[in-house]
């Protein structure tokens, strides 16, 4: 029988340097629904396979700032902006940097400029392992978070929601998403249950007569998964079945500055009613995490 479940969300907290790779790891799983592998020895050879693969789109769930004194030697950071993820900027004195591994990893592949994943000190993540540092006093100010402006503090979510919300979320491109896949998860085996998991639908009453009509339906796509299992359908060919209300994982990374462009569309009443859901419960959170951030929008949508 179909299992329904509300939608949620959550922070995935990455506080320390120390931390980077068990944190990336647990945003990667998340794909293959594979977080019960993990142990204390797991996360190096699990990004290890994924940088070998070339897949890094899941090393952008950790960012760290750094700065180093505003010269002209440092000033030539500005000539290399185009690389996505980096965000540069004159803060309190000093030359703020802040980015996801994958952007400092395409900064020393385009520019040769090594110093910043050197001082994040992990030899997983180099490029070239004898590099000589360009920059002059260049440190690290944090791991996600720092005392920088909004471009500099950053924050991942864990949510789950029906594919319609993340469809719609995903599309906002300054932000680094991994989604559960439903490709590579067949809901027909045991791990999953042996069933399908819906999210309960935000704008259908429960026990009326048209959220019986929605279970039901909901019930003969499971019976149909199920079956062409049976019969050897791959996962490429059960996901096929699947309604917008399945559920779905999703880890989220972005910047406090997309974060509040997301919310003000995606909290907004224009917005589909499951993805104000799930945007509203992200923005609840990241509130108790940045208020000073987020103190309009939490008042706007969600009040006191």
């Amino acid at each position: 029988m179909v299992k329904v479940v509300e939608a949620d969300s959550e922070i995935y907290n990455l506080d320390k340097l120390e931390d980077i790779c068990r944190h990336i790891e647990r945003c990667g799983r998340t794909c293959y629904k594979s977080e019960n592998l993990i142990t204390d020895e797991t996360a190096v050879p699990f990004i290890r396979g994924i940088l070998k693969s070339g897949h890094e789109s899941v090393i952008e769930h950790a960012n760290v700032i750094f700065s180093m004194p505003e010269n002209e030697n440092n000033r030539r950071i500005l000539e290399m902006k185009d690389i996505r993820g980096l965000n540069i900027s004159f803060e309190q004195g000093v030359v703020a940097v802040s980015g996801n591994i994958r952007a400092f990893r395409d900064l020393a592949r385009t520019y040769d400029i090594h110093d910043f994943l050197l001082l994040i000190g992990n030899p997983l993540f180099y490029i070239k392992q004898d590099a000589v540092p360009v920059f002059d006093g260049v440190k690290i100010e944090g791991v996600q978070s720092s005392r920088f402006s909004e471009l500099h503090n950053y924050a991942t979510t864990h949510s789950i929601c029906d594919v319609g919300a993340y469809k719609d979320v995903t599309r906002h491109r300054l932000a680094s998403f991994s989604i559960e896949s439903t490709r590579y998860c067949n809901y027909s085996k045991g791990k999953f249950g042996s069933e399908l998991t819906m999210i309960e639908p935000c704008n259908i009453e429960k026990g009326s007569e048209m959220y019986a009509e929605w279970l039901k339906a909901m019930e003969l796509i499971e019976t149909s998964y199920m079956k062409m299992a049976e019969l050897g359908a791959k996962g490429d060919q059960l996901r096929m079945l699947l309604p917008h209300s399945s559920k779905a994982d999703m880890i989220m990374s972005a910047n406090v500055a997309e974060w509040k462009h997301i919310f003000a569309l995606r909290c907004h009443s224009a917005a589909h009613p499951s993805v104000r859901v799930v945007m509203k419960k992200a923005l609840a959170n990241l509130y108790k995490l940045y208020p000073h951030f987020f103190a309009g929008q939490y008042q706007e949508f969600i009040g006191a």
